[in-house]
């Protein structure tokens, strides 16, 4: 992967593992598990970070009418296998697949303790704990075949955050704009991409701003 390798709990730049530290560093959350920057969308790019994963590689299957995938991003390195995986999707669209979309969603699966969707939510904390997932769900969606319910985190912008468990790890919804969050995610149905041998046939677009955020 080329680029630069971030943090996940702040964005920032990380130093790369050296004779003194095994692992890459982040000058305020010291040693981490990196960031990777975004990849474009495409079958062998998800069939390559489904089989390196340590958490649900989550994708909407079927897609929505006109929506496409738009690109992925994880947490990994060369000792580690992805902690966190985001997979972003856009739509739906009425055209060619480079039109500007209506809406976009990250799906964001994550080891606890890595805080890259607290992160991209805006929060200092690193898991969601107990305050955010308590109360009445504002979604309910499946993550492989399991019902999920999804709890609102308040977030700044047009945008709309919720967070869950599944398959064992969080589960981070994030979508803009903020109006669109329960229409998309309930009964919305996700799989894993970790346990089918092959990727389903899945279009593709243009990489989304929003898996790159940097």
């Amino acid at each position: 992967m080329s680029g630069t390798a971030r943090c996940p709990r702040c964005d920032d730049p990380v130093r790369a593992p050296s004779i003194w530290h095994s692992s890459a560093t982040c000058a305020a959350h010291g040693e981490v598990v990196p960031l990777q920057p975004a990849q474009p969308a495409d079958a062998a790019h998800l069939e390559w970070i489904a089989r390196r994963s340590d958490v649900p590689v989550w994708l909407p299957w079927p897609l929505p009418p006109g929506w496409l995938l738009t690109g992925t991003r994880c947490v990994r390195d060369d000792r580690h296998d992805a902690q966190a995986v985001v997979v972003a999707v856009s739509g739906p669209h009425h055209g060619p697949s480079t039109g500007p979309p209506v809406g976009e969603l990250l799906l964001v699966s994550e080891q606890p303790g890595t805080g890259l969707g607290a992160h991209l939510a805006g929060r200092e904390d690193v898991d969601p704990g107990d305050g955010l997932v308590s109360g009445t769900p504002a979604a309910r969606l499946h993550a492989a075949g399991a019902a999920t319910p999804l709890w609102p985190v308040p977030a700044d912008g047009d945008r709309a955050v919720l967070v869950g468990e599944a398959g064992g790890v969080w589960l981070w919804a994030l979508l803009w704009p903020a109006a669109a969050g329960a229409t998309v995610l309930d009964d919305l149905e996700l799989v894993d991409l970790r346990e089918r041998p092959h990727p389903p046939d899945v279009p593709c677009g243009a990489m989304s701003p929003r898996v790159q955020w940097v």
